[in-house]
C-alpha cells in the first residue's frame, strides 16, 4: 500500500513535468531526448546481460544537453 502511494507520487510528478516540458520544448528537442533515453536503455540492457559494463549514469547529463544543443543550432541557423 505504501509503495503504491510512492509510485503514484513519483509517476504523477514525472507526468506533470513532461506535460510542462512538452509545451516548452520543440519537436526536434523532444526527439533528441528520446534518442538519448533509448541509448541509456540499451546501456542498461547491456549491463544487465553482462555484455559490457557501461556506466549509464554518465549519460544522464546528456538528457539536458541534447535539447540545449538543438536550441543553439536552431538559433544559429535562423
Amino acid at each position: 500500500m505504501f509503495s503504491a502511494i510512492t509510485v503514484f507520487v513519483l509517476q504523477g510528478t514525472l507526468t506533470l513535468g513532461a506535460t510542462v516540458l512538452q509545451n516548452v520544448l520543440s519537436e526536434p528537442a523532444i526527439l533528441e531526448m528520446e534518442a538519448v533515453g533509448g541509448l541509456i536503455i540499451i546501456g542498461v540492457g547491456f549491463r544487465l546481460l553482462e555484455v559490457a559494463q557501461i556506466r549509464v549514469a554518465n549519460f544522464l547529463p546528456s538528457l539536458l544537453f541534447a535539447p540545449l544543443i538543438i536550441w543553439v543550432v536552431g538559433k544559429l541557423n535562423g
